[in-house]
């Protein structure tokens, strides 16, 4: 285990027990997703042109199917890595016993933060702190090390990353504000 995850963990920890706010951290780490969830569906509903909104929402499905769906948990079951509550002998806010690298939290909101990206930057950034929040309350719940985060975030990015340059034709940007796609030169 690496000594900045657990003094990270600590720190979070210790803030949270110390501010005795339980039931605004555990309403963070648990339903803030459906929130998050709500938001995103929104920014589709809101999108005008029919063929978009069910290439946004099936692109959407594919992403979480593949990357918390499959990818987390086959990193899971080949790395499994016990819970800090368990590994430390803590008393957490809220319980899960299931491996905890990477959150699949995290793997979920992310996939929808970046698909959030191509409907609006604004919006985009709003659920990225928002997916963040819940991150650290997580953390400070007691049920995942900060790396369990950050794993979480990275197979979201990879993910998004290779089914955006696979599901897209090559050399097309589809801008999120406007909606017009700019072709690049071939090189």
């Amino acid at each position: 285990m690496f000594s900045l995850d657990i003094s990270l963990f600590n720190f979070l920890f210790n803030v949270g027990q110390k501010l005795g706010a339980n039931w605004f951290f555990i309403f963070f780490a648990t339903y803030l997703p459906y929130l998050i969830v709500a938001a995103f569906l929104f920014l589709i509903y809101k999108e005008k042109d029919a063929k978009r909104r069910i290439y946004l929402l099936g692109f959407s499905i594919l992403g979480l199917i593949l990357s918390r769906g499959i990818i987390t948990e086959v990193i899971r079951y080949v790395f499994p890595r016990v819970r800090p509550f368990l590994s430390l002998s803590l008393n957490p806010m809220l319980v899960d016993t299931a491996s905890s690298f990477p959150s699949g939290h995290m793997t979920f909101l992310f996939v929808i933060v970046f698909s959030a990206f191509l409907i609006n930057k604004k919006w985009g950034w709003i659920l990225a702190g928002a997916s963040l929040a819940n991150g650290i309350s997580r953390i400070i719940a007691g049920v995942h090390w900060p790396s369990d985060i950050v794993g979480g975030i990275i197979v979201a990015g990879a993910v998004f990353a290779l089914l955006y340059y696979l599901v897209l034709p090559p050399k097309r940007i589809i801008l999120a504000e406007d909606k017009q796609e700019i072709l690049l030169p071939n090189v």
